[in-house]
C-alpha cells in the first residue's frame, strides 16, 4: 500500500465536519467530510481527537479505495461539492 504524503490539514471555518487536507505535489487541498451521522458514532472521541486523526483516517480510506493506485493520483476528482467522505470505520485502527 502506498502512503499519502500529507503536508498538513485544517478545519474549514464554519463547517464543523469538514477539513482541507494538503498533499505534497498538489496545489489544491482535498476536501474531506465526516458526515454528521458518522460523527455521532464517534461520540467517545472529542472534536480535537477527531481533528488529530483525520490524516490517519484519510490514509485508511485511501488504502481501502485504491490499494494499487499511485498517491500522486489520489483524490484528483474530490472537490467542495464532491468531498472525500470519511466514515467512523476509518477512525478505528
Amino acid at each position: 500500500m502506498a502512503t499519502l504524503n500529507i503536508r498538513h490539514h485544517e478545519r474549514v471555518a464554519g463547517h464543523p465536519h469538514r477539513w482541507h487536507v494538503f498533499l505534497h505535489g498538489r496545489d489544491e487541498p482535498v476536501a474531506v467530510d465526516l458526515p454528521r451521522e458518522e460523527r455521532e458514532k464517534l461520540d467517545h472521541l472529542s472534536d480535537d481527537e477527531i481533528h488529530t486523526l483525520v490524516p490517519e483516517a484519510l490514509q485508511r480510506h485511501y488504502d481501502a479505495m485504491s490499494p494499487d493506485a499511485s498517491p500522486g493520483d489520489a483524490y484528483l476528482d474530490a472537490d467542495w461539492d464532491a468531498p472525500v467522505r470519511l466514515m467512523q470505520t476509518h477512525f478505528i485502527a
